[in-house]
């Protein structure tokens, strides 16, 4: 079997669970017993998500050509020494103004809901390919206005045969934000999200590796 035709077959597979398990499910585990526990509109990890993912993505954010910033890393099994393949891991975050915005001419961009909630338009799925690498192409997001936290990515897993969890947010550890308060309340999910980031050839390098399962409430202790 081809990485590719692997790719496929394991995206479908996972599409096909994501939509039996959706938050407005009669089946959804109740938030207490739920993989990683509760987070907010968990359903919008599946807005748009395409019917194949590919093992490396390119945000629409990259062509503004502002900050241009390369992800990468390896998600291992929750042993952590073994990679693990055909995981995805979605991603949004704002502009380089602090801003979710939704652009109609974006095809992945996500209209907002009656409240008036959006990921936005710099948003996109990855999956794992079988060393468990994944590539993500992106730009660096701006503070919000408020600035109440750090710049940051927010990322989702979804696994084959459990529900989607969330894990601790890709943060930049030149952040003026990211604070030793900051630091100290991280809940290492799946491991740290503070990243280190090195400039080349005009683009920002930042490696996260992640540990499935590592620091997930009702992570199954059965999963290899």
């Amino acid at each position: 079997m081809t990485v590719s035709t692997f790719t496929r077959i394991i995206c479908v597979c996972i599409l096909a669970y994501a939509c039996k398990s959706q938050p407005n499910s009669n089946n959804q585990a109740p938030n207490n017993s739920r993989v990683g526990g509760a987070f907010e509109n968990p359903e919008f990890t599946y807005t748009k998500i395409p019917k194949v993912c590919a093992t490396v993505d390119t945000s629409p954010g990259w062509k503004r050509n502002i900050n241009r910033l390369h992800l990468t890393g390896t998600i291992y099994q929750s042993d952590g020494v073994t990679p693990a393949q055909g995981v995805v891991l979605y991603y949004y975050q704002t502009n380089e103004e602090g801003h979710y915005l939704h652009k109609p001419d974006e095809p992945r961009s996500m209209p907002p809901n009656e409240n008036g909630q959006t990921h936005g338009y710099i948003r996109g799925w990855v999956v794992s390919d079988l060393n468990g690498r994944y590539d993500i192409y992106t730009i660096r997001p701006g503070v919000y206005p408020t600035r109440d936290a750090p710049a940051h990515i927010h990322a989702t897993i979804i696994e084959p045969t459990i529900n989607e969890y969330y894990i601790d947010d890709y943060v930049f550890d030149d952040d003026s934000l990211v604070t030793p308060s900051y630091v100290s309340k991280q809940e290492l999910r799946c491991g740290s999200g503070i990243l280190h980031l090195e400039k080349k050839d005009s683009v920002w390098e930042g490696k996260r590796n992640i540990v499935l399962g590592k620091n997930i409430p009702n992570y199954p202790s059965t999963k290899h």
